[in-house]
Parts: C-alpha cells; sequence; structure tokens
C-alpha cells in the first residue's frame, strides 16, 4: 500500500508527488475533496503514478499547485470544468451556549504552543539523527498505539501529530496533539465524506482526544468489530462531538463546488 501522498515540496523548488492515483493528483492541484470530482475514467482510483518536477527556488504554494495543473493537463490530457451543484453540508458549532467545551477537547500546553512555533520558524533544535534515536522514537510511538488500543484514555498524541487506532468494540479513536483546529474539521468531512463549515471560531493549537462508532461502520463497510467483544459500543461521531467535545454538527444542504472531469488518459511517457 503507497505510504505518501500528496504534494511533498524539497529544497529548491522542487517537488514531488509521491504514488498517487490520478484522483489523489487532481485533488491536490484543484484544491478539493475526493468527493468534490465528478467523472473520470475507470482507473482513476486504481492506477498509481510518481511525479517529480521543478518549479524554482522562488516558487509559492500557488505557483507549485498552478504547475501541476498544467502538468496534468499536457501529460494526461486531462480536461475539466468546474459546476456548483447542492449537496449535503454538515455546519460544526460549539454546542454550549456559554461556549464552554467539553474535557477532551483542551488548549495544547504552553511548552507544546512554543514548540510548534519554533519548528515554523526555523529555530526548533535539530532532532538527533542517529538510528538509535529514530528507532527510541518508532519503538514509544507503537507502545503509545498498543496502550491506544488497549482502551488507555490517558494515552495522548506527542506534540504536533495525529494518531489513530481501532478498539475491539469498533470504536475509531482519534488523538491530535498540538495541531490547529481545521484538522478536527479535516477528519469530519473525511468521515462523512461531505464538507463541513466550522462557525465554532476557535483558534489555536488544541490537544483533542475522540472515541466514535465510524460513519463507515454504520454504513455497512468494512470495520474493527470484534464478535467476541463484550464492550459497549462507542456512540456514533455525531453524539461522541457533543458528549466528548462540547461540539454540535447539523446536517443542510447547500451548495458544494465540484470538479468535473471531461477527459483523461494515461500519461505520455517521459
Amino acid at each position: 500500500m503507497p505510504a505518501n501522498f500528496g504534494i511533498q515540496t524539497r529544497p529548491g523548488g522542487r517537488f514531488t508527488a509521491g504514488t498517487s492515483t490520478l484522483k489523489q493528483l487532481i485533488a491536490d492541484a484543484f484544491e478539493v475533496r475526493d468527493y468534490q470530482i465528478d467523472g473520470g475514467p475507470p482507473w482513476l482510483t486504481t492506477d498509481y503514478f510518481d511525479i517529480t518536477a521543478n518549479a524554482g527556488a522562488d516558487a509559492t504554494p500557488a505557483d507549485i499547485k498552478a504547475m501541476l495543473r498544467t502538468l496534468l493537463a499536457e501529460r494526461f490530457g486531462l480536461r475539466t470544468r468546474s459546476d456548483t451543484r447542492q449537496a449535503p453540508v454538515y455546519v460544526l458549532t460549539i454546542a454550549r451556549s456559554d461556549g464552554r467545551l467539553g474535557s477532551r477537547l483542551t488548549r495544547a500546553t504552553p511548552e507544546c504552543v512554543q514548540q510548534i512555533e519554533q519548528r515554523k520558524s526555523g529555530t526548533a533544535p535539530p532532532k538527533p539523527p542517529s538510528p538509535e534515536a529514530e528507532r527510541e522514537q518508532r519503538d514509544r510511538m507503537q507502545s503509545q498505539l498498543k496502550r491506544l488500543s488497549s482502551g488507555d484514555s490517558s494515552t495522548t498524541a506527542p506534540c504536533g501529530s495525529t494518531m489513530m487506532s481501532s478498539r475491539a468494540n469498533g470504536a475509531s479513536v482519534l488523538l491530535l496533539g498540538g495541531l490547529e483546529f481545521k484538522s478536527l474539521v479535516s477528519r469530519i468531512s473525511s468521515e462523512f465524506s461531505a464538507p463541513v463549515v466550522d462557525r465554532t471560531e476557535l483558534s489555536g493549537l488544541f490537544d483533542i482526544s475522540l472515541e466514535y462508532l465510524s460513519e463507515r461502520t454504520i454504513n455497512g463497510r468494512a470495520t474493527g468489530l470484534d464478535p467476541n467483544s463484550t464492550d459497549p459500543l462507542p456512540p456514533p461521531l455525531i453524539g461522541a462531538l457533543q458528549q466528548q467535545l462540547g461540539l454540535k454538527l447539523e446536517k443542510q444542504i447547500g451548495p458544494m463546488p465540484v470538479v468535473i472531469i471531461d477527459a483523461a488518459d494515461h500519461p505520455t511517457p517521459d
């Protein structure tokens, strides 16, 4: 299974789109989610491609997106058009009138905030490059995941990271450590395959712990439920958001931008 998706920017303006389907490349290039892409050939989500290109040292993220769109048009013969359709959307708000949040949604610690700021400014101390340090970090992460799967509620995600796990009762467990609120919004959007409008006005960095029954499970797709488990079932995502995080998610019908694929072919050779 491919390990890296999406555009990765390298020094000198070089960028790569690691092993990705055409649908993933289109989503990156046009800054949409996969459910906002319509049409295309049968292999749109089954054939994988590696792309490496050079946009120049002074290229901005917008420049790289534009370059990827040009590359897709020239090499894949991609032709698209934009449209807007009425579709289900979800509106996220704070549930309580007094603005109080749930116990599993808290502000990141000052130490974590400082660490994230140092990373952004490039002043963070370099990580030890030794194989021993890397192995120790992997072992620590694996240990945390085991604790998470066993139901240890004290497990937290490291600052600036995301952890996902599942439990025998079918629960999906999401941990966010020192991340912006939009990371949670993105996860909710992926669960429902629909846009999520954030009206919480929450800003800054947060630590989040959420345990829920995935919408994918409810809709009959593959689950991690152990038939021998005697643990109670977790709440569906909408209920978990309100019970654990103090957030309210409501379904509405609204306009959703879509990208329609009119033509696409396998890429021309190098």
